[in-house]
């Protein structure tokens, strides 16, 4: 059966807990909670704003969909990938507004940041508002705190990973009263060495598993580590998310649906009586 075949209930599915509860590496953002929607919503206040700033009109439909031609466009391009500076996608959506094409307009913003026409004051105004925007805490994802209490009911160790900022999520965790369940969080570029690495932490026997929404910085690099990985869909899936070749070890459609994955997992590894 593929990993997008299979499917579980946490129901009477417990291991032997006289063995060491797994290893689990889990993402922070869209596997945990709802970061996306936070930016889709920032995204679309954005587009409205410079709407007003450039004195035009966008698409009536679709909205969150023109913003975010333009948004991996530039995050492709740019080394910084989808942190690159908010500014840029400012410049780019207001030649898009004015019937630039969005990869022309991405080239234009990226090279001269003023020929958007723009006032430079009001653009920073706009940047500085969408950093708060998207600096609200995000809503948790379906099935997290049941997936957390199963996982913690087996004794494992629940380390949540991030290339973003720890604080940020610490901060997250704490307003979600989530610290109970996360032994730590992990700041580190998502890299088949930091994997490796990660290995380490874990007893001799003691199985690992990552949790991810990513195809490419999540489930690849932990693939090639050779530790099992578990794959969430996130609601949002970039261009060069759905162009990965790329298969997890499991798929599943939630966080507690992912557990219950790993719960087969570790059963199926049990040694018979």
């Amino acid at each position: 059966m593929s990993p997008r075949q299979q499917t579980a209930s946490l129901a009477a599915l417990h291991p032997d807990t006289d063995r060491a509860g797994p290893l689990v590496l889990i993402d922070a953002d869209n596997t945990l909670w709802d970061t996306d929607g936070v930016f889709a919503e920032a995204q679309l206040g954005l587009l409205e704003a410079v709407e007003r700033a450039a004195n035009l009109t966008g698409p009536k439909a679709d909205r969150l969909e023109f913003v975010r031609k333009f948004d991996q466009e530039l995050a492709q391009r740019h080394h910084l990938g989808l942190r690159y500076p908010s500014r840029l996608l400012i410049d780019a959506l207001t030649l898009g507004l004015r019937g630039v094409d969005f990869q022309e307009a991405v080239r234009r913003a990226w090279s001269n940041g003023a020929g958007s026409g723009l006032d430079r004051t009001l653009v920073a105004k706009m940047e500085s508002d969408f950093f708060v925007n998207i600096a609200k805490q995000p809503k948790l994802l379906a099935g997290v705190v049941k997936g957390l209490r199963a996982l913690a009911s087996i004794g494992t160790t629940p380390v949540v990973f991030t290339e973003g900022s720890r604080k940020r999520v610490i901060r997250t965790i704490e307003s979600h009263q989530l610290g109970e369940f996360i032994d730590r969080v992990f700041e580190a570029p998502k890299t088949v060495r930091m994997f490796e690495r990660v290995r380490k932490l874990a007893t001799v026997g003691q199985s690992i598993y990552v949790i991810g929404d990513q195809l490419t910085r999540d489930i690849r690099p932990a693939n090639e580590a050779g530790i099992k990985t578990i794959y969430i869909p996130g609601g949002f899936q970039p261009k060069w998310e759905l162009e990965a070749d790329t298969l997890p070890t499991f798929q599943a459609p939630s966080f507690d649906a992912a557990v219950a994955l790993l719960f087969h997992s570790e059963a199926d590894t049990q040694p018979s009586n």
